[in-house]
């Protein structure tokens, strides 16, 4: 079994990439089937998501890479838009980031797309972040916490910034 537990995205897939217990199948939740696409799982076979605890779920080798890929393209876009004030500045007037963020953002929708994940949604507003504002950088990543845990999502710069349920 591959010892994902030595893995630096195991955490962030863990907290953010796991589909909800609730939706998974006994199989899954079992770990003899892969949690993303229900392939069977051979003993031995896979990443152990939750090393150490009596749930089990794992994953097969080939989705894995593509949801750790999610998982570290929005990490790594994320750390870049918090620390970089002409993204800061871009985000509250409604422009694109700036062009260094620009790969990292072409990156995230890349690996959303391979994992075969909807669309964003607005964080703000709950419309659809469109194919023109995804492509044109005029969306930002967005993490808040919740009363139990941390989330994570998308806002659209701009206005959306500005809306009180925002702040």
């Amino acid at each position: 079994m591959t010892a994902a537990g030595e893995d630096e995205d195991l955490t962030d897939v863990q907290f953010f990439e796991i589909p909800d217990i609730r939706l998974l199948s006994t199989e899954q939740n079992e770990g003899t089937t892969c949690v993303w696409c229900a392939d069977p799982l051979a003993p031995g076979v896979g990443v152990d998501l939750c090393p150490g605890f009596r749930w089990a779920p794992r994953a097969c080798l080939s989705c894995y890479p593509i949801r750790a890929a999610v998982a570290s393209t929005y990490r790594d876009l994320y750390a870049h838009w918090t620390t970089c004030k002409q993204c800061e500045t871009a985000a509250l007037l409604g422009e694109r980031l700036c062009d260094e963020a620009m790969p990292g953002q072409a990156a995230l929708l890349r690996a959303r797309t391979a994992a075969d994940k909807s669309g964003p949604v607005c964080f703000s507003c709950h419309d659809p972040i469109t194919d023109q504002e995804l492509t044109g950088g005029v969306f930002a990543p967005l993490e808040w916490t919740g009363p139990s845990a941390t989330h994570r999502g998308f806002i659209h710069t701009g206005a959306c910034m500005w809306r009180e349920s925002a702040l």
